[in-house]
């Protein structure tokens, strides 16, 4: 750490420990906000659970008996693309709920996490969360829409492009800026050397 003539740290390192404490803060609401959510998600899915077993007559899929407490979207329909739209979701969310987890894990351990490097690591896994995040709500629309008008499903579509594109250009200029910073680091490396 730098210091100025009165001893003290300089402000471009006490600007840097605020920005990496207020990350580390950030980071760890949002990170407890989505977690929690998904969380919720896998336990109360779009559509609810079957209260009591149920067969076909009562809406399940032909030949199968739905158990209580299972998902109705999941086993409601033989249609195998709402199927597979249900099992999107879940994985979306899974991975939702994993890079949240991730996040709150390294930042309670005590890990020293006091460097750009890492916050910006946990930056990315976060953008993923939420990218994740974002496509499971557009299929969540999808199943529970179900059919959507076609007015309806394009502006859903558009939707979810839109998000999709803003997200990957956000994480793309937040690694471009972790390489330029990288790179000057690396620079800055050289010459003291």
């Amino acid at each position: 750490m730098a210091m100025n003539q009165n001893g003290r740290a300089s402000s471009r390192d006490t600007t840097k420990g605020n920005w990496v404490e207020e990350m580390r803060g950030s980071l760890m609401v949002v990170a407890t906000v989505i977690a929690t959510l998904t969380f919720q998600i896998a336990i109360n899915p779009p559509g609810g659970v079957w209260q009591q077993d149920s067969n076909n007559q009562q809406g399940c899929a032909s030949g199968n008996t739905c158990k209580a407490g299972t998902s109705v979207l999941a086993t409601s329909s033989d249609d195998e693309n709402q199927r597979l739209k249900y099992e999107m979701f879940i994985l979306l969310c899974t991975v939702s709920f994993t890079a949240s987890q991730t996040v709150i894990l390294f930042l309670l351990t005590g890990f020293q996490l006091r460097n750009r490097l890492v916050m910006w690591l946990l930056i990315l896994v976060m953008c993923l969360s939420v990218i994740c995040l974002a496509g499971a709500y557009v299929i969540s629309i999808w199943m529970v829409m179900k059919p959507l008008d076609k007015l309806i499903n394009k502006i859903t579509l558009y939707y979810a492009l839109f998000w999709a594109g803003l997200v990957a250009l956000l994480c793309l200029a937040l690694l471009l800026r972790f390489l330029i910073w990288l790179f000057k680091a690396f620079f800055r490396f050289l010459c003291c050397w």
